[in-house]
C-alpha cells in the first residue's frame, strides 16, 4: 500500500471548518464579555453555544475519521526534538479542542447562563466574572489560540523555509500520489 501524501478530503474539510468555527466562537466569546445591554448578550449566547458544540463534534469526528482514513507519515521537522514537539503540539490541539467546549458546557450549567437563555430572560444572566469556571474557560481559549498560532507558524516554516510542500497535505485539492 502506498503511503498517504495527503489527509482525506473529509479530514481536510473538518480541519478548516473547525478553524472557522473556533475563530467565530472566540470572537463571539470576546464580544459576549463586553456587550451591553443584557438582552443583546442573551441574543448572542446561542450562536456561541452552537459554534462551541460544533467544534467539539467536529473534533471528535475528526479523531474518528483519522483512525479510519489514516494519515500521512509525520513531516520531517528538523530533528527528533522538533518531531516530538510537532507530535505533542498536535495532541495538545486535539485535547484543547475537546476541553474548551466541555469547559463551556460546565460554565453555562454551573452559572445559570443556560437557564437564562432557555427562559429568554436577560435579567437572569449571571455576572460571569464572579465564577472561576469563566476564568478557566477563557484561559483554555487563550492557550488554544496561542497553540493555533504556533501551529500556523510551523506550517509557514515548512512551506516557506523548508519548502517541503507541507500545506498540500491539508489542501482540499487532490494532488497525484
Amino acid at each position: 500500500m502506498t503511503p498517504l501524501k495527503q489527509f482525506s478530503t473529509r479530514l481536510v474539510a473538518i480541519h478548516w471548518l473547525t478553524l472557522l468555527l473556533f475563530a467565530g466562537a472566540f470572537y463571539l466569546g470576546n464580544t459576549l464579555d463586553g456587550i451591553e445591554p443584557p438582552a443583546a448578550k442573551l441574543a448572542l449566547y446561542p450562536y456561541h453555544f452552537l459554534a462551541g458544540a460544533l467544534v467539539l463534534l467536529l473534533t471528535l469526528l475528526r479523531a474518528w475519521f483519522r483512525l479510519r482514513d489514516g494519515a500521512p507519515a509525520p513531516a520531517e521537522a528538523g530533528g527528533p526534538i522538533f518531531m516530538r514537539a510537532a507530535l505533542l503540539g498536535h495532541k495538545l490541539l486535539y485535547a484543547l479542542l475537546i476541553v474548551l467546549p466541555l469547559s463551556g458546557l460546565l460554565m453555562i450549567f454551573q452559572t445559570g447562563v443556560f437557564a437564562a437563555v432557555m427562559a429568554n430572560d436577560p435579567t437572569k444572566l449571571p455576572d460571569l466574572e464572579k465564577f472561576a469556571v469563566h476564568d478557566l474557560h477563557g484561559t483554555i481559549a487563550t492557550i488554544l489560540l496561542v497553540t493555533v498560532g504556533l501551529h500556523f507558524a510551523a506550517a509557514l516554516y515548512h512551506q516557506f523555509l523548508l519548502k517541503d510542500g507541507l500545506l498540500r497535505r491539508m489542501a482540499i485539492k487532490r494532488y497525484p500520489e
